[in-house]
C-alpha cells in the first residue's frame, strides 16, 4: 500500500497526492492508516515501558496454581 510506503521513503509528488485523494475518498484506507498510526503509537510506548520496568513476575501461589491445572 502506498500509504505505508510513504512512511519510509518519499514518494514522488504525484503519487503522494494520488495517495491523499485516494484516502480522502475511501474509508476503509483511511481507517487502516488511522489504526496503523494507533498501532505505531501502541508499540513506541510498550517498548519505552519495558525498558524502563523490571520484567513481569507472576506471584508463587499463581504459579503453583497454574502448575496444577496444566498436569
Amino acid at each position: 500500500m502506498l500509504a505505508l510506503q510513504s512512511k519510509e521513503a518519499n514518494l514522488p509528488l504525484r503519487k503522494r497526492i494520488e495517495v491523499k485523494l485516494h484516502l480522502y475518498y475511501c474509508r476503509c484506507c483511511s481507517n487502516f492508516v488511522k489504526q496503523d498510526k494507533i498501532m505505531d503509537k501502541t508499540l513506541e510506548h510498550f517498548i519505552e515501558n519495558v525498558e524502563t520496568k523490571p520484567p513481569f513476575t507472576a506471584p508463587q501461589d499463581f504459579k503453583e496454581k497454574l502448575k496444577s491445572q496444566l498436569h
